[in-house]
């Protein structure tokens, strides 16, 4: 293989190999990341690695021991996993992470080594660790990584009528199709009121007696029954501490997560939900789209709400024209007012014309007196 096709491959997996990593580089990557919805779902990721560079902090690190140093295990564990080598950062942190139980550093990266690995249980107990040591870590961020690892360590079927920011599920599952706009504050509100008195397994039934046709067909009870299933069913841990549906960073926080996991089909459905939530509804399409290209287990669900997304958006422009379209459908009378002044002008001109050739001249004029 050629050498430019080797380099091209690894920094191919160098891109979708972070997560939440803590090292020497960690404040500026975050300084120079863009929180842009645009960006994140329509771009690429905005971070490149020097893998050379890494390479050689390796070397410097290794010369250079220093075990007794938390910073020094997170920095040499931080260059491995951005190179890609979750494994070789499990294998150095995991017979050291005793010897500093209170290091947030040095259970975020355990904790990215064993998600990146596949672990999610593993990862969900060090990321809430570290969370337990520094509830604001990166930036505030850190607590979408333990949502995400949550959703990750359930079933398919969890998942699939599911999000990984469990408050926003109910709104997403009941948005239908005329009723795409201000999803959230309505149905989240409908949905409080609502008595669930059957237990899970009875509305499972029910649930699985209206699935018998695909989501394209499926009506407004539907989705209800869907909803009340997924709320009946256990709420992740991470809502005893925190309502990530409606601090302040939900934006910043998808977006990172899509950042660092940007073949994470749950990312990019989180990251249409969030543009969905603004009124961005082309790019949360965008977004749904995304999640299906990555093989989400919603892919039939998304496919709907991509259909009504699509709806609303030509049902509004149906409705209330853009500017440019209702400059079109009034160029035909614009155009009849600006000749009928026109003419009227070119009118009064060429009858003052005649009336000036025809008029008798006076003597003075002739030149006679």
């Amino acid at each position: 293989m050629k050498t430019s096709s080797c380099i091209l491959i690894l920094a191919w997996f160098t891109l979708t190999a972070r997560a939440c990593i803590w090292d020497a580089d960690s404040l500026s990557h975050e300084k120079s990341r863009s929180h842009d919805l645009a960006t994140a779902i329509l771009g690429q990721p905005s971070i490149t690695e020097d893998t050379n560079k890494l390479s050689a902090r390796i070397k410097e690190l290794e010369a250079s021991r220093n075990e007794t140093s938390a910073d020094w295990w997170n920095n040499l564990a931080g260059a491995h996993l951005r190179l890609n080598q979750p494994a070789e950062a499990a294998k150095l942190l995991e017979p050291v992470a005793g010897k500093f139980p209170n290091d947030y550093g040095l259970h975020a990266n355990l904790g990215t080594a064993y998600h990146l690995l596949g672990r999610y249980a593993e990862a969900e107990k060090e990321i809430a660790r570290d969370l337990e040591i520094n509830p604001a870590a990166h930036f505030g961020l850190e607590k979408y990584h333990l949502a995400l690892l949550q959703y990750l360590m359930r079933d398919a079927k969890y998942q699939s009528r599911h999000v990984y920011v469990d408050e926003l599920t109910i709104p997403f599952l009941m948005a239908y199709k005329g009723r795409m706009e201000g999803f959230y504050e309505e149905f989240i509100s409908g949905m409080a009121q609502s008595d669930y008195t059957n237990g899970l397994a009875e509305a499972e039934k029910d649930l699985a007696e209206l699935s018998q046709t695909d989501f394209s067909k499926w009506s407004l009870d539907s989705f209800q029954s869907m909803a009340e299933v997924s709320a009946l069913e256990a709420k992740p841990a991470y809502r005893t501490n925190w309502n990530l549906g409606e601090i302040t960073n939900l934006e910043a926080g998808v977006i990172y997560m899509a950042q660092m996991n940007p073949q994470e089909p749950a990312c990019a459905t989180m990251l249409g939900i969030a543009a969905w939530k603004k009124r961005d509804y082309n790019l949360a399409a965008k977004a749904f789209e995304k999640a299906i290209a990555l093989n989400s287990p919603q892919t039939a669900l998304l496919q709907n709400k991509i259909e009504g997304l699509k709806y609303f958006i030509a049902s509004s422009m149906g409705q209330h024209p853009p500017l440019s379209r209702k400059l079109l459908f009034a160029s035909p009378f614009i155009l009849a007012v600006c000749l009928a002044v026109g003419y009227f002008f070119y009118a009064k001109f060429r009858d003052e014309r005649r009336k000036r050739s025809t008029a008798v001249p006076s003597p003075r004029g002739r030149g006679l007196g």
